[in-house]
């Protein structure tokens, strides 16, 4: 009996082992370097590839969001969506917890098979991308030239929708901080309100204290005011020697922060970060 089970087992493992084998074998290896188009099928034109890549790569060190243009021979048994989500965790398409890609996959067609397009989204970008939008831009835009086997013109017309929508991921949130600045200014205003009164009770103060003081209390008041003028000016003039050094120094700083903000951005747009897949988009074929 030890022996059949233990033998079941051996049997389980090597088939895990050969569907796992066969699955990794649907799937071209990830690339080192950050190239955004790869044309396995050889369907598009090489020069409109290469300026597809260079738009891509540019496109992502302005706005971190990665857009990959994948052509494959066969996508196994997958259905496209699927491919392109399953293609997109194993690369990492986008960057680490923001999830900022969008794959979009071409099957060409044979004479023994359909050709399949599909636009899959990262998770941070599906609602910029919903499942419905995307479909639309593949029926109206992709697909014309699709049926005409022009390949390399319906990636065109798609990145003219998919990159526009992309770079505006941030806009909803935009709105929403714009209410909540508004809602501060309220709140500074109150409180600007209550220190002005506060100020203008001070002052009353300080006239009824000036009008009771003695002459003695009235000469050392005035040569406490300027003990604390010299003082004042004193302090005036060391801080206006300091203050170039001072504002070189954070210009300095300031400059160093900005090229160091700008180096990380564009070396995160020439790799890819983790970026995962939740298999939303649309998909469809001719």
């Amino acid at each position: 009996m030890k022996k059949l089970i233990v033998l079941w087992c051996m049997v389980c493992a090597v088939l895990l082992s050969v569907k796992t084998f066969a699955a990794d074998s649907d799937f071209p290896p990830r690339p080192d370097t950050a190239i955004f188009v790869h044309d396995f099928a050889g369907v598009l034109k090489p020069d409109q590839a290469k300026l597809m890549n260079d738009s891509l790569r540019a496109f992502s060190k302005r706005t971190t969001n990665q857009i990959m243009v994948i052509s494959v021979k066969d996508l196994g048994d997958y259905d496209p969506k699927m491919y392109a989500a399953e293609l997109g965790d194993r690369w990492g398409v986008g960057q680490k917890k923001l999830d900022n890609g969008v794959i979009i996959l071409i099957k060409p067609k044979t004479d023994d098979s359909k050709g399949k397009f599909a636009i899959c989204p990262g998770r941070g970008l599906g609602g910029i991308l919903p499942d419905v939008e995307c479909n639309h831009i593949i029926n109206n835009k992709a697909m014309p030239h699709l049926k005409n086997n022009d390949y390399t013109a319906a990636v065109w017309a798609v990145l003219q929708d998919v990159m526009p929508a992309c770079a505006a991921e941030f806009a909803p949130d935009q709105k929403k901080d714009d209410s909540s600045d508004s809602d501060g200014w309220l709140w500074m205003i109150g409180i600007l309100g209550g220190f002005g009164g506060l100020i203008a009770w001070t002052r009353h103060k300080a006239k009824q204290r000036l009008a009771n003081e003695t002459p003695e209390e009235r000469a050392a008041r005035l040569a406490e005011e300027e003990k604390s003028r010299q003082e004042a000016e004193k302090m005036r003039k060391l801080r206006g020697a300091a203050t170039p050094t001072i504002t070189g120094l954070m210009a300095k700083k300031a400059r160093e922060m900005r090229k160091e903000q700008e180096r990380r951005k564009q070396e995160n747009a020439e790799k890819f970060g983790g970026g995962t897949f939740d298999g939303g988009g649309a998909s469809s074929e001719w």
